[in-house]
């Protein structure tokens, strides 16, 4: 049994020096990916731009793939699905950073309105409280809000689930995990995700790793493989960290 596992896994090895060799556009490599038919979660960059795929596609397209693979220095199978699903996806997912930093300083613009106004008001009621009362209610406000917006979680929960359990020998097997907020219960963002799994004999068959709050992958189950096989799943952000564990049985 293990002589064949391992043979599954150079074959695994092989089908990752080029995923697209066996397509000729895009759709037809992103449902072979969603399909668990086609999966490698570290595609060559070099090669796969020289492929006839990628040469194909749309300015915005081949502009969504670089970002991709920018980003985590790394190009996974699930990236150029969400390119193809929607060509802004890492653009509008990776741009809020600066967006947030564009908009902090409201405290200097609140400073900018209120100022001109508390002068006005006090030479016409000639009362020198009024500066007083409006700095002690303004300037609070602005860094109150700005730091509710920036809150990052007191623990993380994590939630693994699997498409089949138990499943035959030979099938497509789909592991889903997500990771929460424990305390709000909503999906987090910018996380950094860990997905081993393991066979009955304790040999690590597949790796995934992932930055998003939901990662979703498929893999095929040996032909040769019966027991339970071990998901371990490792989510990491802002120095927090959760692991969990979920089994299913091969028959």
């Amino acid at each position: 049994m293990i002589g064949t596992i391992v043979l599954v896994n150079n074959n695994s090895i092989y089908a990752k020096q080029a995923i697209w060799r066996d397509f000729d556009n895009m759709k037809d490599l992103v449902a072979a990916i969603r399909s668990g038919e086609k999966n490698d979660n570290n595609i060559n960059w070099e090669k796969f731009q020289d492929s006839d795929i990628y040469q194909n596609e749309d300015k915005d397209s081949k502009e969504c793939l670089q970002l991709a693979h920018k980003i985590g220095n790394n190009l996974g199978d699930y990236e150029i699905v969400h390119c193809f699903r929607d060509e802004n996806y890492f653009k509008n997912k990776y741009t809020e950073p600066e967006t947030s930093e564009i908009t902090e300083p409201q405290p200097e613009t609140n400073a900018s309105l209120n100022v001109p106004e508390v002068p006005e008001t006090n030479a016409s009621l000639n009362v020198p409280e009024v500066p007083e009362t409006n700095a002690s209610l303004n300037v609070p406000e602005v860094p109150e809000t700005n730091a509710s917006e920036i809150v990052t979680p007191r623990s993380i929960d994590l939630n693994i689930t699997v498409g089949k359990n138990p499943i035959s020998r030979g099938e497509n097997q789909v592991v889903t995990v997500v990771a929460l907020d424990l305390t709000t219960g909503k999906e987090l963002d910018r996380v950094f995700i860990k997905l081993e799994i393991k066979d009955p004999v304790g040999i690590l068959v597949k790796n995934y790793t992932g930055t998003e709050g939901n990662i979703t992958r498929a893999f095929k189950i040996g032909e040769n493989a019966i027991g339970t096989f071990i998901i371990s799943a490792t989510a990491s952000q802002a120095g927090l960290q959760s692991t969990k564990s979920l089994t299913f049985q091969v028959q």
